[in-house]
Parts: structure tokens; sequence; C-alpha cells
């Protein structure tokens, strides 16, 4: 306004010298208002001018800043849903679980028979083995009925089973080649024990590739080749037939024992499967025209995607299995041989990881995305783990327990938990496998998730097994 008057001021004072100095004007023969017009419209006339072209480049401006700010804003918000996207994409990729549908343990209990082993559901069996049924020598051969006895039970029950691959744990000490060899002959043995000369379905048998929990190594292999259905885990080892209680124990044996448990045996077959597998009810009853033909002579062109080799007529028994836990990713770190309170620190970053990709705990992309209702870490009822007897493992239940407690997770780390070490003992290779059996059977039993803490050395590995 102030630059208005000014200028109003300023053109008037020109305006009026121009027109008394430059301009010959015979003033006599103006009249008065012709006089005060022509002193007075010229400048208004300007200063109107002036202040509507300010208007117009003012307008203009704001609208260029308005055009800009959106521009910015589009920019901005294109970039945050991008953000957003790869955040649930990441999230999605998190929380992929594997599904546990059927296993079978045989283990050598270090004390009496646990009382839950009765509260089990079907598709979760478990026996005991005895001293007595263990040879002394190499493990292969001291577990070889154990295995066989599994593999029938498995082959009796689902006989589809036997398409899926078959994935093994390395045995220390033993060659590859011996190993699988000798586990094909078994398969075959218990297969021609059930259903005679009839040829079994074609499927593979190979180690089980990765590091750390059972769930990871499972993901990664079915994540190599997306057309598989599920996998067969058999996972065993015996340091039990290698070991004589009559000899005495050591020092360095003794302390061995405290961390790793004393020598044990198991035999472990976990059946996964994909989630969304399902059988056609018009494929069976398309194969149902005639009953006598074999399942494996039938056409399984009609049958549903995602089964891969798995003959149509053995879909149905394997998509009715019930889902006895999914097994999340876990979290893994290498805390070292630190203090309890350096421990808890470095553990809790796992169990946060590990709570997020069980579906367990919100992690929002920002703050108005967060949903409390997603926070259910106090539903976990369940503590598996090989941390160890007390004198070398009472730093990581400390650890661990402080962490449980910080998510309003209230476990008795003695009456809520499964300690392999002091219930198992050390079963060498077969230890992932048995800890991720007794969390899933743990799952089964509650219905409610359980957590698995994995030790090896300076490594370690938090992850759950929920329910559906």
């Amino acid at each position: 306004m102030l630059k208005l008057l000014a200028l109003l001021g300023l053109s008037t004072l020109l305006w009026w010298a121009a027109l008394w100095l430059l301009i010959p004007v015979n003033w006599q023969q103006v009249s008065p208002t012709a006089m005060l017009l022509l002193h007075l419209l010229p400048p208004l006339l300007l200063t109107a001018l002036a202040f509507f072209w300010r208007q117009r480049r003012l307008r203009q401006e704001q609208a260029a800043a308005k055009a800009q700010a959106d521009a910015d804003a589009a920019i901005l918000q294109s970039q945050r849903d991008e953000a957003r996207a790869q955040h649930l994409h990441a999230l999605q990729q998190r929380q992929q679980v594997v599904h546990c549908r059927w296993l079978w343990v045989q283990a050598l209990p270090q004390r009496d028979e646990p009382a839950w082993l009765a509260e089990l559901p079907d598709a979760c069996a478990w026996e005991l083995l005895a001293n007595d049924d263990l040879e002394t020598g190499e493990v292969l051969d001291s577990l070889q009925q154990s295995a066989a006895a599994g593999l029938e039970a498995l082959y009796a029950e689902l006989p589809g089973a036997a398409a899926l691959p078959l994935l093994l744990e390395v045995l220390p000490g033993t060659s590859g080649v011996e190993q699988v060899g000798r586990i094909k002959q078994w398969q075959q043995q218990a297969w021609q024990q059930l259903h005679g000369d009839m040829p079994p379905p074609a499927s593979d048998c190979r180690f089980l590739p990765g590091s750390g929990t059972v769930a990871d190594r499972v993901q990664q292999f079915l994540a190599q080749d997306p057309e598989l259905p599920g996998a067969v885990l058999l996972s065993l080892d015996a340091p039990r037939a290698a070991w004589d209680p009559d000899d005495e124990a050591d020092a360095t044996t003794r302390q061995q024992w405290r961390e790793q448990g004393r020598p044990g045996a198991a035999v472990v077959l976990m059946l996964f499967l994909r989630d969304g597998l399902s059988a056609v009810e018009g494929d069976m009853q398309a194969l149902a025209a005639d009953p006598y033909q074999p399942y494996w002579e039938r056409d399984p062109a009609g049958a549903s995607a995602g089964w891969g080799r798995v003959p149509a007529g053995a879909q149905q028994a394997l998509a009715a299995l019930p889902l006895l836990g999914c097994l999340a990713q876990s979290a893994q770190g290498v805390p070292g041989r630190v203090g309890t309170l350096q421990l808890t620190r470095q553990l809790q970053p796992l169990l946060d990881n590990a709570l997020v990709n069980a579906s367990l705990l919100d992690f929002p992309f920002s703050a108005e995305d967060a949903d409390p209702a997603r926070n259910q870490a106090d539903s976990v009822a369940w503590l598996v783990h090989n941390g160890g007897d007390v004198d070398v493992g009472g730093v990581r239940m400390a650890a661990i327990g402080s962490n449980l407690s910080r998510h309003q997770i209230g476990l008795d780390l003695v009456e809520e938990a499964s300690n392999l070490v002091r219930e198992w003992g050390d079963v060498g290779a077969a230890a992932p496998a048995l800890l991720a059996a007794l969390a899933v059977s743990h799952c089964a039993r509650l219905s409610a998730p359980a957590v698995l803490a994995q030790f090896q050395h300076d490594h370690a590995a938090l992850g759950l097994v929920r329910p559906a």
C-alpha cells in the first residue's frame, strides 16, 4: 500500500510538472471540471494500471508457487508410497512361514518321560528310545531300525510323501555318498515293506542347504524351486553309539556335557508343505472311475497346480493333514561370550525381529499405520532352547528371560521351557531338527506360539513357531 501511495504521489508530481512546464495549455480556455480531471485522472489511471499489473503478477507467482508445491508434494507422496510399498514387500518376505504338517520323533531321554508327550495331537508322534535299542558302532548302523520305522510310518499314512524331496543333515565323520546311499536303500525297503513291488514315486534325496534354524534352511530350499509343494526332513545322529558308559569322564568331557549334554540319540522326521495346497474334488471323482488302477498310473493332468510330482490320488491325504505349526524365519547374530547385561542387549534386536517375522509384533511404516492389535507377543506360551546346564546356560537364560519380560511374556523358564541339553542330551547333527520338533510339538499341544532359541558356539538364532 505504501508503494502505491508513493507511486501515486510521484506520478502526480511528474504529471503536473509536465503539464505546466512542458505542455503548452491555455488554462483560461479550460473549464474547471476538465482542469480537475486533467490534473487527477492520468496519475490515478497510471496508479490503477500499476496496481492491477502488480496483482496479476502476484497471482501468477502464487499459481507457480502452488504448482511447484503440488509437484513437490506429489514427488514426496510418490517417494513415500514407494517406500511404503518396499517396506510392505520386505515385511511380507520376512513373514513368510513354512508349515509343518506331520512329524515323527524317536529320541533317547536323559531323564524321566516328559508328561507332555500324552497331550500331543495324532500327527505329532514321539517315541522314546532305550539304551538297549542302540547298537554300538557306526551311527547309520545304530539308527537304521529307528529311521526305517519312521519312514514306514510316513509312507503307510501318507504314500504321496514318497514323491517329496527327502532332506538330510550331514553326519560328521560319515561319507556323504555312503549316507545318501544308505538312506535311499532304507526308503526303498520301507516302500516295499508296505506296497510290495509297486514302484515308488520319483523323489530326490539331498542334503539340507544353509545354516541356522530348520525353518530358515527349509525355506531357502523351497525358494530354490517354486514348483516343489514341500519336503520331508530326515535328521538323525547318535553320539551315544560311540560312547562307552564305563569310561571315566575327564574334566574336558564333563565341561562338554554341561554345554551340550550327555551323549544321546535322535531320529526326526518332519513333513513341510507350502501354504494354500489343496486337492480338487473333481479330480478325485474322475480318478474314482477305475478304483483298481494304481494312482501312479493315472493321468495327473487334471491335478491341482502346485503339487509337482505328487500323484493326484495321494494329494487328498496330504492336503487333509492338520497344521501343527507355522515356522517363521529366525533372527541371527553373534553375541559372543559376554556377561548377562551385554548378552541381554545383544539378544534384544534378535527377539524383536523374530517376533516381527512371526507376525506377533507390529512393525508399521509410520506412526499413523501403527495397529496395537497386532502386538500379540504376550501370547507366547513355551520356550525351547539348547542353552546348556545351569552353570553354562544361566547367563543365556537370564538374558532371554529379560527380553521376554520386556514384551510382557511371563514364562517360567523351568516349568514352561524345554532344555534340549538337560532333557535329551547331545544329539549331534540332529539337534536343530529336534529343537524344531520340540517347538512344533508344544505349539500344537498348547495352540499358542513357542520361542525357539538355538545356540551354536558364538552364534545365536531366535525364532518362533505359531499356530495358524
